[in-house]
Formats: C-alpha cells, structure tokens, sequence
C-alpha cells in the first residue's frame, strides 16, 4: 500500500474509530477536519527533529539590500524552508526569513518541507498519524483522555524515530571544530 496524506489520516481517523475518507475534498466533517490541520501538522513535526529524509542543501547568495546593522549581508531561506541543520558558520542569525551573516555565501542543510508522503520514514509517517490523533479525538469523540494518550504515545514513538534516525547518521564531533575566541588571548 502506497503512503499518501489520505492514507495516513485514514490510520488516525481509525485509531479513534471514526469513519475514513476518501480525499480531502469530500462532503464530510472528518475530511474538512483533516485537510485542515495536515499541512499545518506535518511542518510542525519536520521542525521537531532533523530528519534525515528531509534534508536538503543549498547554497545561498546575498541578496542587494543589507542588514541596517550588525551583519553585512542577508541571504533569502528556501521556500521549502522547515529548520535549520547547518549554515556552514559560527555567527549567523535568522530574521525575516533570511539568514544573517558576515560572509558572501552561505551552505546551507536545512530539513525541508517534504510533503511528499512516499519518501517519508515509516516511523515519521506513524508519529504523523499520532499527531493527528492527538489533535482530533477531542473534536470528533469529545475524549480529552484520548487525545492525551495519543501524545504519550506520540512522545514515545518520537524518541524511537529519532533514535534510528540519529543512529543512521555518522558521529558528530562538534569539538574538532570548535575554536573559542578568546583562546590565547593570555599570551
């Protein structure tokens, strides 16, 4: 069975026993419910954790019009921009959907807003379908216990995925790289 945004609200909309749909657009109170916290929802859990099979690169120029201060260029993020992994520097800020910085290009890994169910991680896909639980059983079966116990099992499911998923990824030595400031200023 191939994983769509139907399918996966489909497994939510079952797990507190309500009726499935067939798309979005149907003439139903769950349909309208689930098309409009989807999206919203699945951006909020991208941000959550640097999964792997969201990630992207970029490179990103400066754009013409400066910071009035404080850093010397300002580079446009990608429209599909969730969260931040790497901007390749030490001192950087972001505001106003730019990347603030004193450098002439950024490289940037960010997690990306993939909305693109068939690349999605099992794990990510079942944590989608707990988030979804969580924000609907309170309106569809008036149970607030139900939905809490949906985030329990969401918080658990989530330490899981984000466990395989680091584990997926080589160590990190954030030491190699590091270089205090104020190193050898006594000399």
């Amino acid at each position: 069975m191939t994983t769509t945004s139907i399918s996966i609200c489909n497994e939510a909309l079952s797990m507190i026993g309500a009726k499935t749909i067939q798309s979005f657009d149907d003439n139903t109170e769950n349909a309208r419910r689930c098309a409009a916290i989807y999206d919203s929802s699945r951006r909020a859990l991208l941000r959550m954790h640097p999964w792997s099979f969201a990630k992207r690169r970029a490179q990103l120029a400066p754009v013409t019009t400066y910071p009035a201060f404080g850093y010397s260029h300002a580079f446009p993020l990608p429209k599909d921009f969730i969260r931040v992994i790497s901007a390749g520097e030490y001192s950087y800020e972001f505001e106003e959907r730019h990347v603030l910085a004193d450098t002439n290009l950024i490289n940037l890994v960010y997690v990306a807003d993939n909305d693109n169910e068939q690349t999605w991680d099992s794990l990510f896909s079942e944590c989608m379908a707990l988030y979804l639980v969580h924000k609907l059983a309170k309106p569809i079966t008036g149970s607030q216990t139900e939905a809490d116990s949906a985030w329990q099992k969401l918080q658990n499911m989530l330490k899981q995925a984000r466990a395989i998923n680091g584990q997926e990824r080589p160590a990190q030595d954030f030491a190699a790289d590091y270089y205090p400031s104020l190193m050898g200023v006594r000399y």
